[in-house]
């Protein structure tokens, strides 16, 4: 996947739209890479899905994660650990986050404003068109202001998530991805670049090429 990566790429979206797989995902592709990267769990809302729920797996590859200490990993309050401040500004390599997608989320990732320079950082929503709040621009708009002014941040860039879960063929990512750049281009944002299943993304750039496609593997699985 071709496309400009700033040291920091942050990823919030409302939820059940896939940000924490991206996320883990985005920072796989710099990893295997040869770059040096930290992922970083600032995503306190969702206890089910969490970066730091598969921290395991992914030190295992030799990623970096960083997340709440043990004894925290399944709190459901603020536990940041002061390893995120020098993840966000350490001197070389990258930073990915993953941060909750409501207000609370939103306000955790703004006490960090202050040491996000602008240029530095791009600050992508997730949309996936097949849920219910993100099905057109009005709600997309409305998620996406509410997490600008609670951050006090500016979204730089849409990335396009659209999916069915196990019904997901590659027509519906299409077809979604053709209603990101529409919301973008409204919007004056970039459609930055569409996750794809690995299994399904030949398929969708062969209906869309050119257009960068990061291949997802799965890393969340829910308890039930």
């Amino acid at each position: 996947m071709q496309i400009n990566i700033k040291p920091i790429t942050i990823f919030t979206a409302n939820l059940g739209s896939g940000k924490t797989e991206i996320s883990i995902n985005f920072a796989r592709m710099l990893h295997q890479r040869g770059e040096k990267v930290s992922l970083v769990d600032l995503d306190i809302i969702n206890p089910y899905f969490r970066t730091r729920l598969a921290k395991d797996n992914l030190a295992g590859q030799g990623l970096h994660v960083v997340c709440p200490p043990g004894h925290l990993v399944n709190a459901d309050v603020p536990a940041l650990t002061p390893a995120i401040r020098g993840a966000l500004q350490a001197a070389e390599g990258y930073c990915v986050c993953d941060v909750g997608g409501d207000d609370v989320g939103a306000i955790v990732l703004g006490m960090y404003r202050p040491i996000l320079q602008e240029g530095r950082f791009d600050l992508y929503f997730v949309v996936n068109t097949c849920r219910p709040f993100t099905r057109d621009l009005d709600g997309v708009v409305k998620i996406m202001r509410s997490i600008e002014i609670n951050s006090r941040l500016k979204v730089t860039g849409l990335v396009s998530n659209t999916n069915l879960g196990r019904h997901t063929d590659p027509q519906v990512m299409v077809e979604g991805y053709g209603k990101v750049t529409q919301m973008a281009e409204k919007l004056g944002l970039p459609a930055a670049f569409m996750a794809s299943p690995k299994s399904l993304a030949n398929e969708v750039e062969a209906l869309v090429p050119g257009v960068p496609i990061l291949p997802l593997e799965f890393y969340m699985n829910t308890p039930w």
